[in-house]
């Protein structure tokens, strides 16, 4: 199921800030240091972010001025991360997020940057999401249909992308009092090796899209330089696209004392041309567009959902189609 995103604000004072203090303490003139491009705006504090000061941190770090993201378990998390089900625990995070309103747009070209590290001792038996992209339709935003994530598959911490672009089949519907999308997809699972490899030093993470709802759509996808995903066909089942980063992790109540997990990012952006994140080899970037699928990839793995057809069948109730 995705969820559409609520303004949510009823979490408990001991791990959810409200109204003026929290306005005066989310870090968004902070956050504007590392942001390039033409999101120089700023972005969105997610509200459900952890409240702990010790979540983000803008420090110099390994020759870059960067955002330090970190996350442990006795922080909590806000509501509908934390108690999921009367379960506690579930999820927490702490994200900035493109504005609504300055979400990307539809037939236009977009390029995406961003640098981050992760520490040596990097592990998780968790999902840990770095960033995503989130459909916005009708002034509201589900998702996601593409992440970028550490998790692990039964063989230890590896980096992933997992997107929904082949299959992405949605409605709305209510469940309750609540407005939720249910999809049928196909959850495509792109692993490009073990955390060690990713550890240790400042990885580039650069991406070219044209968001479409017709067969032109484009995503393609560069780690340091190198071409990891080349995708054509629709991309969107919205009215526009939303980018998060930051850090996100769930079903941290199956892991016994799940790890506290860091990360440092640097330069994140997003802007009409290669040339505006201050990226220097823009031209080899261009002469890979046309190498389609996962190059370089350890190993793809698809997953069928039918969370539609599930709902429809139960006498859910449709209220638009996406």
């Amino acid at each position: 199921m995705i969820f559409c995103l609520a303004d949510l604000s009823g979490a408990s004072a001991k791990n959810w800030n409200t109204g003026k203090k929290q306005q005066s303490s989310n870090g968004i003139s902070d956050i504007k240091q590392i942001i390039i491009g033409d999101m120089g705006k700023g972005y969105d504090f997610e509200k459900r972010n952890v409240a702990s000061k010790e979540a983000l941190k803008i420090l110099k770090h390994q020759g870059m001025l960067a955002a330090k993201f970190k996350l442990s378990l006795s922080m909590g998390g806000g509501d509908g991360d934390w108690r999921r089900g009367n379960i506690k625990g579930y999820a927490q995070r702490f994200e900035y997020g493109e504005k609504q309103n300055d979400s990307q747009k539809l037939n236009k070209e977009i390029w995406t940057r961003l640098l981050f590290w992760l520490p040596k001792e990097t592990i998780t038996k968790n999902q840990v999401t770095l960033f995503d992209l989130k459909d916005v339709n009708d002034n509201k935003t589900f998702g996601p249909f593409l992440n970028l994530a550490l998790t692990d598959e039964g063989q230890g911490t590896i980096l992933k992308i997992k997107h929904n672009f082949e299959k992405n089949d949605c409605i709305i519907g209510r469940d309750g009092k609540t407005e939720n999308a249910f999809c049928d997809k196909v959850d495509v699972n792109v692993i490009f090796g073990p955390v060690e490899n990713f550890t240790g030093k400042w990885v580039d993470f650069v991406s070219r899209a044209v968001w479409t709802n017709t067969k032109d759509g484009v995503y393609d996808a560069w780690l340091d330089g190198k071409k990891i995903f080349g995708y054509r066909g629709k991309t969107a089942i919205g009215d526009g696209v939303r980018f998060k980063f930051g850090l996100y992790r769930i079903k941290l109540n199956k892991t016994k004392n799940p790890n506290d997990v860091t990360i440092y990012f640097s330069k994140v952006g997003t802007a009409s041309a290669c040339q505006k994140l201050g990226i220097n080899n823009c031209e080899a970037l261009k002469q890979t567009r046309d190498e389609i699928g996962y190059p370089g990839a350890l190993r793809v793995f698809r997953f069928n959902s039918d969370e539609k057809r599930k709902f429809i069948a139960k006498g859910g109730k449709v209220l638009r189609t996406l």
